[in-house]
């Protein structure tokens, strides 16, 4: 499955840039994620189909701009433009084919495809499976404050938008359903009421920007995505860490691992041990042994709590370290399923 796609559950590292935080060094990294859902083996071909009906756009006249009825039935193919597009960029399917003008008979009670219907998508446009957006809804919601404590107001402007989907295989009968939320939001602040008020934005074009920002939204929970992530390397006066470091500048991480053990059981402090066992977890995860990271990171947190003065902003950045780890452990099996390994 995904012959074409970059293969990589660890961390893709690309330049790495590190900047200075006291006695710290940290670098950004690209950790894979694994999408909401799993699509089956061995498909390669999607076809986006637009199965929404007509569109109601629901609003409360008391909160909103205008009391008006706005032409929303376009919302959805402005939402799966953006999605086909973005998937197309991507090398997850071989092939990604979009039916923007919507399929869903006016005179039909249940919005889902009949096997029948799916079939025969599949085979028109030659695909293994079918995404279908069944329902795009949309309330918007206008408030005003007034912010006594600096004599100015506040205008915010929030457009909900809830998405029905449903994943098609010729080969099985019932589809697999989903359901997201999203949420849009502008504010503006000023001394004046209407210069507030102005901008904000005409309330066609937040919808349009709405339907936009599900679609591009809507990538990372239909297949993995990349996601940065801050990692936190001590770096204190020490002689054996200071060498690591070096070996960290060129990428040893064979070499660094050595060298932070080796500070760790040379030292008397379990402050530095604990700065040690955090860049050995660190060093782990950049090499894909998970379990490895996990185990250092708990020893790093073992030895900080042991400390005769505790910097709790030190202990929960490392405590949080480690159930991200935990979290990265499980999602690597989750992306193992979604990749087709």
């Amino acid at each position: 499955m995904k012959k074409s796609f970059i293969i990589f559950v660890g961390l893709s590292i690309g330049a790495m840039l590190f900047s200075s935080c006291s006695n710290m060094l940290y670098t950004s990294l690209d950790v894979l994620r694994p999408a909401k859902v799993a699509f089956l083996p061995n498909v390669n071909r999607l076809l986006i189909v637009n199965n929404t009906p007509v569109m109601a756009l629901e609003n409360d006249p008391t909160k909103t701009k205008k009391n008006v009825t706005l032409p929303a039935d376009s919302l959805p193919i402005y939402c799966l433009s953006v999605l086909a597009q973005e998937l197309g960029n991507n090398s997850f399917f071989s092939s990604v084919l979009l039916e923007p003008n919507s399929i869903y008979p006016k005179n039909n009670y249940s919005e889902k495809l009949s096997s029948e219907m799916v079939k025969k998508l599949c085979e028109n446009y030659n695909c293994d499976v079918i995404l279908t957006l069944d329902s795009l809804k949309a309330s918007d919601v206008l408030t005003e404050y007034y912010l006594e404590d600096i004599s100015q107001y506040l205008s915010t402007y929030e457009i909900y938008l809830k998405t029905k989907w449903s994943i098609y295989y010729p080969s099985q009968y019932k589809p697999v359903s989903l359901q997201f939320k999203d949420t849009v939001y502008w504010e503006a602040q000023d001394y004046s009421r209407q210069r507030a008020l102005k901008q904000m934005p005409d309330r066609w074009d937040a919808l349009v920007d709405g339907a936009l920002y599900v679609g591009k939204n809507s990538v990372k929970r239909f297949i993995p995505y990349w996601d940065k992530v801050d990692r936190y390397f001590f770096n204190p006066g020490n002689k054996l860490m200071r060498q690591a470091m070096d070996s960290v500048y060129v990428r040893n991480w064979t070499s660094a691992i050595e060298l932070w053990k080796k500070a760790m059981n040379k030292s008397n402090s379990e402050k530095l041990k604990g700065e040690a066992a955090n860049n050995i977890a660190i060093a782990y995860e950049i090499l894909g042994d998970m379990d490895n990271a996990i185990a250092y990171a708990s020893q790093s947190l073992q030895y900080f709590s042991s400390v005769s003065i505790i910097d709790y902003d030190t202990l929960e950045r490392i405590n949080n370290y480690y159930y991200e780890l935990i979290k990265r452990k499980n999602e690597i099996q989750q992306l193992k399923l979604q990749l087709g390994e």
